[in-house]
């Protein structure tokens, strides 16, 4: 499916004053309404869109300047979003984070919008994506008596492998096979008794059934269901992709039912996952295992995945749907990233910090990923362009943020800087920045953002737009390594190397400071 079939447009102006803004935002508020968002989702969803472009028309334009954007309104896998492009001064990353002042982070906060993506694209000028989740939600269709469980991730995932009642499985009829989109509604059904609303990532999700519905008719949500004789689903897994042409997809959203742990469900989901991937076309599949057991790493492995990195604090066995006990205890642990090579994939060059490369060919040897390891090259920073080319998404609800760099430009470190600083006096305590290992630049920025808080976390191979170097900054957030448990000598050498760069953070006098990334940069470039 193309990209274009996976999105419908249903209204496009172009506007040039903060009157056109609000004749618009009235157009957006009617189709939404239509579309099925309540009324005051639309007043509030069309209240965000506003803003967000009066902010552009008014401050990115200089006084002798025609202020002029785009606003598209477009329908796509379950929800709605407005894309507003311009081609006035580059967005701030600050900005573009949480809004001037924190605006914009407390509109999603509050559920005005579910999500806020935004980059400035070079010659293509600004672009901005706020979006807004389509149909009711899993908890507004739920019955009085209906009752949630208590699981976590952790404990369904200790599940794999397990075996309480030994040859259990062979005494049930239980059927595996691809998820359809009427199947949207019992897969939330089945994660709401195992886990609650408690449930990793489904708020965004599985618990809106109508969206879960249109990500399996487009080809983004690759789901597998294990059924029983009498047609309940009892346990689901999913592998997941942005656009139906990405080359890696990302498995996840697994759930058993509570009444039938030990029957090898998880296993037989988990064993489909591959030929499901194979089958997508894609050249390879990343999935993130928990720390606090190693059993789905150890299933990871069985799989044939490798461990690509260790990511700190990323995973919430209590991520709580917004509205919902907002003072319950979020507890973060860490998770493995494991890549699985699906397809055959093409020999690339990769260029990462020298600090790191030890552990970056580690990590391709053992992913069996062929690659060319290059040192760092000579360049001058005044030959960069101006402004860096960022793609900023924020998800509020899970309090993460990621931050990919396209193009570096001479205002890089300052932008990451700005945008990390304002993520986390908004409570943002979970960023990722995530480099292109192909650009030879990424060898020295890569190395400076350890003095903007940033400590090496994983590479992600073969994704989009090639290997990508995944680097992470923690706020307010302890890390006991005492309970991050890994599975192999591999994956220790790996968090070995992940702690050892949070603790050249931690130490370090001059971290979180422009001036500590300049002079790394300047250090980094005299030793050529």
């Amino acid at each position: 499916m193309t990209q274009q079939a996976e999105r419908d447009q249903l209204f496009r102006a172009r506007v040039r004053s903060v009157d056109a803004v609000i004749a618009a935002g009235m157009a957006i508020e009617r189709l939404a309404l239509g579309h099925g968002l309540s009324p005051l989702e639309s007043i509030r969803f069309r209240f965000a869109v506003e803003e967000l472009c009066s902010e552009r028309l008014s401050h990115a334009f200089a006084p002798n300047e025609q202020a002029e954007a785009l606003i598209f309104l477009e329908q796509r896998a379950g929800e709605f979003v407005v894309v507003i492009e311009d081609a006035g001064s580059p967005i701030e990353a600050i900005d573009a984070a949480a809004g001037a002042k924190g605006w914009l982070a407390q509109l999603l906060s509050r559920g005005f919008a579910d999500r806020l993506h935004a980059s400035f694209e070079g010659r293509e000028g600004n672009r901005c994506e706020i979006a807004k989740l389509l149909g009711k939600s899993f908890r507004s269709q739920l019955q009085e008596s209906a009752i949630g469980g208590t699981a976590t991730r952790s404990e369904v995932e200790a599940d794999a492998g397990s075996s309480e009642s030994p040859g259990a499985a062979s005494t049930l009829s239980i059927r595996f096979r691809d998820m359809s989109p009427e199947d949207a509604h019992a897969v939330a059904t089945c994660f709401y008794r195992t886990y609650g609303f408690t449930a990793p990532v489904a708020d965004e999700v599985i618990y809106h059934p109508e969206r879960c519905a249109a990500m399996v008719q487009s080809g983004l949500h690759l789901g597998t269901v294990a059924i029983l004789a009498d047609g309940r689903i009892v346990g689901h897994i999913a592998v997941t992709r942005e656009h139906p042409d990405d080359p890696v997809g990302i498995s996840g959203f697994l759930v058993v039912d509570p009444e039938l742990r030990g029957h090898g469900i998880a296993d037989g989901l988990s064993d489909r996952k591959r030929e499901r991937g194979q089958r997508a076309g894609m050249v390879g599949m990343l999935g993130m295992a928990v720390t606090v057991h190693t059993a789905s790493q150890k299933t990871s492995l069985r799989e044939g995945g490798h461990e690509v990195g260790v990511l700190l604090a990323a995973q919430e066995d209590r991520v709580v749907m917004r509205g919902i006990a907002a003072d319950a205890r979020h507890e973060r642990h860490a998770v493995v990233p494991f890549f699985t090579l699906l397809g055959p994939d093409t020999r690339r060059q990769a260029f990462p910090p020298e600090i790191y490369r030890e552990i970056v060919d580690q990590i391709y040897g053992v992913a069996r990923l062929a690659r060319e390891i290059r040192g760092p090259e000579r360049f001058n920073l005044d030959d960069l362009p101006e402004n860096s080319s960022l793609n900023v998404s924020v998800l509020e609800s899970a309090r993460f943020a990621r931050i990919r760099a396209v193009r570096y430009g001479r205002d890089f470190l300052r932008e990451i800087l700005h945008v990390t600083a304002d993520l986390h006096r908004h409570h943002v305590n979970v960023i990722r920045l995530e480099m292109p290992l192909s650009d030879p630049l990424t060898a020295h920025f890569g190395r400076a953002t350890e003095e903007l808080g940033f400590s090496f976390a994983s590479v992600f191979p073969a994704m989009q737009p090639g290997d990508l170097l995944c680097v992470q900054s923690l706020d307010r957030i302890e890390v006991d390594p005492a309970v991050i448990h890994i599975a192999s000598d591999h994956g220790a050498r790996i968090l070995a190397e992940v702690l050892a760069s949070r603790n050249r953070v931690l130490l370090s006098t001059t971290a979180r400071t422009l001036e500590g990334a300049r002079v790394a940069l300047d250090v980094g470039m005299q030793k050529l």
